[in-house]
């Protein structure tokens, strides 16, 4: 079972991330300020830190608690809280390169925080397995890969970072159909053929972060 440790402030979303993440079967810890949380770290072992970004006016920030968890366990996939409608411009670069995005305007679309964790998740299996030997390679070579467009592409990496198409649209000054037609061709370039029971979102993250697309 994944565990999940959450750190935010705010008890009502604290709380529904939390109720959300139990139902879905991940274990659950969470916390009010970063402090606590890290004291919480090495006994409870998550795989997944989820922190807002801003924990009040006192003690650390959220930037602080995912900075220090990136420098002592690298292996521990993060995920930030922003209420930015933009989350790239959420904490002006100072956060570690390989954090995924939770808009909390967004929260009330639940199945995007297991989308958000799944991609960190995805993208510390792709970290760790650079300089360790694997059972299973993920290495590809050109043959193998799927082959996407730069709008495409970039499309995948928002989708990676957590975002809805609403958040998506915003962030590229579109409209909620133009976003779902990109990504519904996205989809086609990447085989994923429309069948019910099947989250496409999550399967074409896994491809992107795994390096089997190449854009062109």
């Amino acid at each position: 079972m994944l565990r999940i440790l959450i750190v935010e402030d705010e008890s009502f979303t604290r709380q529904l991330i939390s109720n959300t993440l139990s139902q879905q079967g991940f274990e659950v810890r969470n916390f009010e300020d970063a402090s606590t949380a890290i004291e919480a770290i090495e006994s409870f072992e998550p795989h997944v830190v989820i922190s807002d970004l801003d924990l009040g006016a006192f003690g650390a920030s959220g930037i602080d608690l995912l900075q220090y968890v990136s420098r002592k366990f690298p292996w521990i996939g993060l995920v930030a809280l922003t209420a930015h409608a933009n989350p790239k411009l959420a904490a002006a670069g100072s956060l570690p390169e390989q954090v995924a995005y939770l808009v909390k305007s967004e929260i009330s679309d639940l199945g995007q925080i297991g989308v958000a964790i799944r991609a960190t998740l995805s993208n510390r299996t792709d970290q760790s397995t650079e300089s360790t030997e694997s059972t299973e390679s993920t290495e590809s070579t050109d043959e193998d890969q799927l082959v996407v467009s730069g709008l495409q592409a970039e499309a995948l990496r928002m989708l990676a970072s957590g975002m809805t198409n609403q958040a998506i649209a915003d962030a590229r000054g579109t409209s909620l159909r133009a976003v779902e037609t990109l990504i519904s061709r996205t989809y086609a370039s990447l085989g994923l053929e429309r069948e019910a029971g099947r989250n496409y979102r999550i399967e074409a993250v896994r491809l992107w972060q795994t390096g089997r697309v190449r854009v062109e």
